[in-house]
């Protein structure tokens, strides 16, 4: 499952998404709302971020980062 999460993240980096655009983050996906222990959320939102940032380091290096278009998160 985490390794479906972090490509989540990264396929949300090429959308144009920021680091702030984790489904996790929203309301209704957090413990209070799902009723998950706080250790399993978090393992997600981690997955999800790493998936993200390894994506927009792959960028790094080159002479500009690869087009995006801006697409809206999908609310879960």
């Amino acid at each position: 499952m985490e390794k479906d999460i972090q490509n989540q993240g990264a396929q949300a980096a090429r959308n144009g998404w920021s680091l702030f655009d984790c489904p996790y983050l929203r309301a209704q996906q957090m413990p209070g709302h799902t009723g998950e222990p706080i250790s399993e959320w978090r393992a997600k939102v981690a997955a999800w971020e790493a998936g993200w940032k390894t994506e927009v380091e792959s960028w790094l290096g080159r002479s500009q980062p690869p087009a995006v278009v801006r697409d809206t998160p999908v609310l879960h």
